[in-house]
């Protein structure tokens, strides 16, 4: 069975585009004791990791240049192992390198269990993955996420952003989220959003204001820049910012916009805060059971954009960074 690789093969001249990565033929090591012999199935692909091109080394993973093999999270199945946790066959998601086929320490996945059978293996890459876990982690112990809260999501039909407003509305909470088409603004109603804003549509502060009158509790941020700014003069006393992503300010380099009204965290005594979820492993058991109890209840769905065949991973790469997602960015490696 031949195995490819996706390289970076330039540094972008302005946005990251498909012609920025190349596709090339890999030999795949031999296995070890610990290890497993992986086949990618499904791909999920993040917008942040467009940070990391030409830049330094993150808490995410180390800066990447020509050459590097990018890595993400996916669902494998188990082709061989030297391991007693899989045998061949078994399914199991975890972090990944963007390759078809890979051996991997066997410690960097979990299995998924034979219960779960029946679940799309794109479920496993949304409200059951790694975005499902960063939004529950960020509105739960960062958010302090309560059911009176009017919460405001950045990027809301995203992969994180997505399972973030499901999540607050699934505890009870008021939820306004923004994106930007209309395509996605009718999805976050049908998500059950109760306000869903277009952020072409005008100045970010003008339709947060429309959206929520009487201000909000909890920004759970995926974008920053205008909307980062909007949020913090609508945010009421003791409100809470959670930062996940800054996707409007990706590849500006020196050009990348802060918020110039920060001092508005000292008169609201607001407070903000960025996290990493790989350190919040402690939350997972929680994690796992709330949104599987919602699954079952209808309350939440997984939400996805699907790409066919391994070799298109550089073009839906791209097209995350333009904008063309809805819900998690995912490439079918099955074809």
């Amino acid at each position: 069975m031949d195995a490819y690789e996706v390289q970076l093969a330039s540094y972008p001249d302005g946005g990251i585009e498909a012609k920025n990565f190349r596709v090339e033929p890999v030999a795949v090591p031999e296995l070890r004791d610990g290890q497993v012999k992986v086949r990618l199935r499904r791909l999920g692909l993040n917008a942040g990791l467009a940070n990391r091109i030409g830049g330094p080394d993150t808490t995410y993973g180390p800066g990447i240049n020509p050459g590097d093999v990018p890595g993400s999270d996916g669902v494998m199945e188990i082709l061989e192992s030297r391991s007693q946790s899989f045998e061949p066959g078994d399914l199991a998601v975890g972090k990944t390198q963007w390759r078809s086929i890979d051996v991997t320490d066997a410690p960097q996945l979990r299995r998924i269990p034979a219960s779960e059978a029946d679940v799309p293996l794109e479920t496993h890459l949304t409200v059951l993955g790694h975005v499902g876990f960063t939004a529950y982690t960020g509105l739960r112990r960062f958010g302090d996420l309560r059911a009176e809260d009017i919460v405001y999501v950045s990027g809301a039909a995203g992969g994180v952003g997505s399972c973030a407003v499901q999540f607050a509305k699934a505890v009870g909470a008021t939820v306004i989220g923004s994106a930007g088409t209309a395509e996605k603004v009718r999805l976050l109603r049908e998500l059950g959003v109760d306000a869903a804003i277009n952020h072409h549509d005008g100045p970010a502060l003008d339709l947060l204001r429309q959206a929520a009158p009487d201000g909000i509790d909890l920004f759970y941020d995926n974008v920053g820049g205008e909307q980062l700014e909007a949020a913090l003069e609508a945010l009421r006393f003791r409100g809470r910012i959670v930062i996940c992503g800054a996707a409007s300010q990706y590849g500006k380099g020196s050009d990348r916009q802060g918020p110039a009204n920060y001092q508005r965290m000292i008169f609201g005594q607001l407070t903000m805060r960025g996290f990493d979820v790989s350190s919040n492993e402690d939350l997972r058991q929680d994690y796992e059971a709330a949104v599987a109890s919602w699954l079952s209840e209808g309350k939440v769905r997984s939400l996805h954009t699907l790409n066919t065949g391994f070799s298109q991973t550089p073009e839906a790469f791209a097209s995350l960074l333009s904008g063309g997602n809805q819900g998690r960015m995912i490439v079918d490696c099955d074809s």
